[in-house]
């Protein structure tokens, strides 16, 4: 009998997993809340960052290499264009910790780079405001995502390729039976599958409330501003800024737009999207104008528009990608901590050598070495609890 797979999440990661898992000879079903490429989770906001540059941690260089790959693929299959790799930008104080990592993938990874002082930068990309340490490192390979498209399109040729997706249907457990199979608890009704693969995004402590001390929720605001004048973005790139003053940007399809994210101090606890206010207060979007009158001063001095995403956290800021601790047929890929984008098919893949007994293409035990771990079977060794982990500079990722 061919393998029963469920996946609970046809967002980011889900629609990567679905995608991956159609190309195999299994059932395969996935369960949406909404519709795969809805904007009520982390995967909105018309563009996202595409870097091959890491801040935080050069473990992740070879799953993003797996992931460029994997993207265009991707472009191929669906004969869709899902990515603007025009180039990109790293921004920062040339002493700074995430800086300096920047620096170091320059040397590991076999791709081009620039690394332009504060006085060449200022003539190239006339558009940013940099400080007196800044130093800007130009991506060749870097870009642009269409993140709402991209997951309807993996989801759809997942669709195409066999697999069924349950719009509309919100599971409300996750059981592991005594005969090892898996049950899935839908709208009332019970299903049972020999795996199950976990990509809830920001509902991930609302399915599976045994971990909620391992994640935390915030809303995310983005805001988007015109430029002064006609041409003020007709050239300009994508970047993100390092900390101390973390940021993002990417211009919109067009260049009469950039769109702008802050870092993790500015972002709203929640408890579950469900309840999560949507609004955003006048005094939510003054840190957003005064970032961008110092560092993008091409910008208008107002906001045209604004909106809210919602995302997992862990509190090493390294993603949750392993088996539930009590449940060795379910796969739990969560708290990806604003990273998740860019690596998303390479993370899709990952899931579905999980779910079908496949050597990974990538290597991600560094994520169960530095991810907080979960609370451990009664009985079991202790491990290194979730609030016990180091917490570094958050770095989203667009």
């Amino acid at each position: 009998m061919r393998q029963r797979i469920a996946v609970i999440g046809v967002g980011t990661i889900g629609s990567q997993v679905l995608w991956h898992l159609s190309r195999r000879d299994c059932d395969v079903t996935g369960y949406e809340l909404y519709s795969p490429g809805h904007s009520k989770g982390a995967a909105g906001g018309e563009t996202r960052l595409f870097r091959t540059l890491e801040l935080e941690d050069l473990d992740y260089l070879p799953v993003v290499n797996r992931a460029d790959e994997l993207w265009r693929r991707l472009e191929e299959d669906s004969g869709r264009r899902l990515r603007d790799i025009s180039g990109s930008l790293v921004i920062g104080d040339a002493n700074a910790p995430n800086t300096r990592t920047a620096l170091e993938g320059v040397e590991l990874n076999d791709r081009e780079y620039r690394v332009c002082t504060r006085e060449e930068a200022l003539r190239e990309f006339p558009e940013f405001g940099l400080d007196e340490s800044d130093i800007v490192i130009w991506d060749k390979d870097g870009g642009t995502i269409k993140p709402e498209l991209s997951v309807n399109t993996a989801a759809g040729l997942a669709e195409a390729n066999g697999v069924r997706i349950a719009r509309g249907s919100r599971v409300t457990a996750v059981e592991q039976t005594d005969s090892g199979s898996v049950r899935v608890v839908v709208d009332g009704e019970s299903h049972e599958y020999d795996r199950v693969v976990v990509t809830p995004g920001a509902w991930v402590s609302r399915l599976l409330p045994e971990l909620s001390d391992l994640f935390m929720m915030r809303r995310l605001v983005n805001v988007w501003f015109f430029g002064k004048s006609a041409h003020s973005l007709t050239s300009i790139l994508p970047y993100i800024r390092t900390e101390p003053a973390y940021s993002y940007g990417l211009p919109v399809p067009d260049r009469t737009a950039m769109k702008i994210g802050l870092g993790f101090s500015h972002h709203l606890p929640i408890d579950s999207p469900d309840e999560a206010p949507l609004r955003v207060d006048e005094k939510d979007l003054k840190p957003f104008i005064a970032h961008a009158r110092r560092y993008i001063p091409v910008l208008d001095e107002y906001p045209m528009r604004v909106s809210t995403y919602f995302e997992g956290y862990t509190h090493s800021r390294h993603e949750f990608v392993q088996e539930h601790p009590t449940m060795d047929n379910v796969f739990v890929m969560a708290g990806f901590s604003g990273h998740g984008f860019k690596m998303s098919p390479a993370m899709g893949e990952v899931g579905a050598d999980w779910a079908t007994d496949r050597p990974p293409r990538v290597d991600t035990t560094f994520l169960r070495r530095k991810a907080p771990r979960a609370p451990q079977p009664s009985g079991a060794a202790p491990g290194t609890d979730a609030r016990e982990a180091a917490a570094p500079a958050p770095v989203e990722g667009a």
